[in-house]
């Protein structure tokens, strides 16, 4: 199906300058196979996969590459819309597959009234960079509109509170590659969607608190092999981020995160190396009955590294209150369908 194209592009993206366009391609190509590399899927297992007929959409595609992929999976009958707010980096709708389309979309504009309620599995990944002032909600309020009762949302990111530095020898040293996000984590009083974002932890209680039941958190630790690679990724994201976004601040802050990202790459040759763990949260819309009864007690943690994911459950005490809350409201919706009411 194709959508109209809005007639204006926004201009508020952190990364991606034009004038190296190729490197962002490219470092968006990488950044997804290693993704899926070390989670081992591309939709969650949790997601039923069999109707098919699904109308499946990537919130900020970037190149078109996770539709690709998962093209290869699915049905020709699926439908697969790719939207994001810059659609250049995608190619030509002649050269895809023939059930794949791209759309251009200010995702945190207004959600135009064709897309509301159109989709039963909506895919988000990697928007710590994209997301303002710490605050999620208007990205997730827009996207849940065009998600059907009943469909899934799945968010992606890295959690940037659990990094950790490692050296492959002890005399190294990490002084110069630790710098650049202290660099731009004290630009963050400037520029809001730079640095750590806190608020990525916390998507489970996002999810709770706006109706999302059956919440799935997973967590994948990268393996040893796969941090070079990685950090050249983050590495890119970061020079990107300087061309884009910091070259428009005074001071020379351009110029000087790409002098650090230079000595912090030539510190990592040596065998030094970021690594964050993966987070992957589902939840599913509710609206229909088999959602009302289902409920979210809290979210499943599970935790895997490169694909291989273990048991638990763990519950914050805002989630176990919220859970509790929700369970609640389900047993009353349910009293109530079988007649017999409810006492103040």
């Amino acid at each position: 199906m194709a959508y109209p194209t809005p007639p204006h592009t926004p201009t508020h993206y952190a990364l991606k300058p034009a004038a190296r366009a190729y490197a962002s391609t490219a470092r968006l190509n990488l950044q997804h196979y290693l993704w899926k590399d070390q989670t081992g899927y591309l939709i969650h297992p949790s997601i039923p996969l069999s109707n098919p007929n699904l109308k499946i959409a990537d919130i900020g595609t970037g190149t078109g590459i996770w539709l690709i992929d998962l093209a290869k999976t699915l049905p020709p009958t699926v439908q697969l819309d790719g939207f994001d707010i810059d659609i250049a980096n995608c190619p030509p709708q002649e050269w895809l597959p023939s059930n794949i389309h791209i759309h251009q979309l200010d995702i945190l504009g207004q959600v135009p009234e064709h897309l509301v309620g159109v989709y039963d599995v909506i895919q988000l990944r990697l928007f710590q960079v994209v997301v303002k002032d710490n605050d999620p909600v208007p990205l997730l309020q827009n996207v849940l509109k065009m998600l059907k009762p009943g469909g899934h949302l799945q968010w992606g990111e890295y959690d940037m509170t659990t990094n950790r530095t490692l050296l492959a020898d002890p005399a190294l040293s990490a002084s110069t590659l630790d710098a650049v996000p202290a660099f731009t984590q004290s630009l963050k009083s400037r520029e809001s969607r730079v640095g750590q974002q806190s608020w990525i932890p916390t998507l489970p209680t996002l999810f709770a608190h706006h109706s999302l039941t059956s919440i799935t958190q997973s967590r994948h630790t990268p393996t040893l092999s796969s941090l070079p690679f990685d950090l050249d990724v983050f590495l890119l994201t970061y020079e990107e981020l300087s061309y884009k976004t910091l070259d428009g601040m005074e001071g020379g802050l351009g110029e000087k995160m790409r002098e650090l990202i230079e000595k912090a790459s030539q510190e990592a040759s040596k065998g030094v190396a970021w690594a964050m763990e993966r987070v992957v949260v589902v939840g599913r819309k509710g609206g229909d009955d088999k959602g009302v009864e289902s409920g979210a007690e809290g979210a499943d943690v599970i935790r895997g590294g490169n694909g291989k994911e273990t048991g638990g459950i763990v519950e914050s005490k805002a989630e176990e209150k919220c859970g509790k809350k929700r369970k609640r409201d389900v047993w009353i919706k349910v009293w109530k369908r079988l007649g017999f009411g409810t006492r103040g």
